[in-house]
């Protein structure tokens, strides 16, 4: 199966063939932004292993007009300052010629207008804030936005009979806020009753008052807008309260049966993401196989794919320009049109991907598919 992806990955080079403008002898170097140390390290290291198969796939496949690829890694911590000043390194010191990165919405929130002052090509395999792409030429993504993940929750809680839902999300964090206003405001579209919306921070380990409120307003599904870490913690504090309803999440849920270990709880839990193990579809398929030979196990999350794919985008990019020039990866960036992993990929004018989302669920504590969202026409 790895050598089936090797000849696909060269035969898509030998028909990208223009004239070469690289540098004879040099690698082509691109830089890797997120959190691989931290809390938030899950999704970084998820994003890296993505990204570092594809880079052996392609150079195994004899390159980019037959120049190497090289990815160097800068550990932001999840913090917006280390962000930036990886980004500084890796542009500055470093040359790198496309950023891979930021993973997390703020970060890249703080690296997005650097990138796009200094016209450097950069796609976030994860940042899914509306503002990271807006009035930034050289700036995409390879996941879905906040809205379109929290109306298609609140969509399909509204068809499964949720008609009162609640909220519970991080008021001091920019992707939780966006999502719980996105997902109330669909909601309230849908002539669903948002009966409870509460606030804490992820760095409360006690959500136990907020939760007890939910309880008394009684709503049929519970959208918890944060990342795993809490998200596993407001699961397991529910329990403890009385709490008996649906959960819904949006992508930064994955990874939390992890942290929980009761699987009748996260049977009732679905969430919003990026990408399917269990999707049938031969890109998937291969992918897969690819992705356990090297690492031994199938990716437990979905930034693996996404990571792919971000970095498949840009590698074609540099290939289809001839050349390493900003401005002309870039347009090439901005026409994609390429089956990926986690689907068939365009680009929009906000510069975010034209693509599906996938509702997961949990069965025996393991992520199943359940169904597929399709984008807008």
């Amino acid at each position: 199966m790895k050598m089936k992806r090797v000849l696909a990955l060269m035969c898509a080079l030998a028909m990208l063939a223009p004239v070469c403008a690289f540098a004879e002898g040099e690698t082509i170097k691109l830089g890797g932004i997120g959190p691989l140390s931290g809390s938030t390290a899950q999704y970084g290291n998820a994003v890296r292993e993505g990204v570092d198969l594809f880079i052996e796939e392609i150079n195994a496949a004899g390159g980019v007009n037959g120049q190497q690829v090289e990815i160097l890694w800068e550990d932001s911590k999840g913090d917006a300052l280390e962000a930036t000043n990886a980004f500084n390194k890796l542009v500055d010191n470093d040359g790198v010629v496309g950023i891979i990165g930021p993973v997390l919405s703020g970060e890249s929130l703080a690296v997005a207008p650097l990138a796009s002052d200094a016209g450097i090509p950069m796609i976030s395999p994860s940042a899914t804030s509306y503002e990271v792409t807006t009035d930034r030429p050289s700036v995409f993504r390879s996941c879905f936005l906040d809205p379109f993940q929290a109306q298609a929750m609140a969509n399909y809680a509204n068809d499964q009979g949720m008609k009162k839902v609640a909220v519970i999300y991080d008021n001091s964090d920019d992707y939780s806020v966006g999502l719980a206003n996105e997902f109330k405001a669909q909601a309230e579209k849908n002539g669903q009753e948002v009966v409870a919306f509460e606030a804490a921070t992820a760095k409360d380990v006690d959500f136990r008052s907020q939760l007890t409120n939910i309880v008394t307003a009684g709503p049929e599904a519970l959208f918890v807008a944060f990342y795993y870490e809490p998200a596993a913690m407001i699961l397991n504090q529910s329990v403890e309260v009385g709490l008996d309803c649906k959960f819904l999440g949006a992508d930064g849920i994955g990874g939390v049966e992890d942290l929980v270990s009761d699987t009748a709880l996260l049977s009732k839990t679905y969430y919003c993401a990026h990408f399917a193990n269990d999707a049938d579809d031969e890109n998937v398929k291969t992918f897969i196989e690819s992705y356990k030979a090297k690492y031994g196990e199938e990716p437990k999350m979905a930034f693996s794919a996404t990571g792919y794919d971000a970095v498949k985008i840009l590698v074609n990019a540099i290939a289809e320009a001839g050349s390493t020039d900003s401005a002309a990866v870039v347009e090439k960036i901005k026409a994609t049109d390429l089956d990926c992993v986690t689907g068939h990929i365009t680009f929009d004018d906000h510069n975010d991907p034209v693509k599906n989302a996938y509702i997961m669920n949990y069965v025996d504590g393991q992520p199943k598919y359940v169904d597929t969202v399709e984008p807008e026409a």
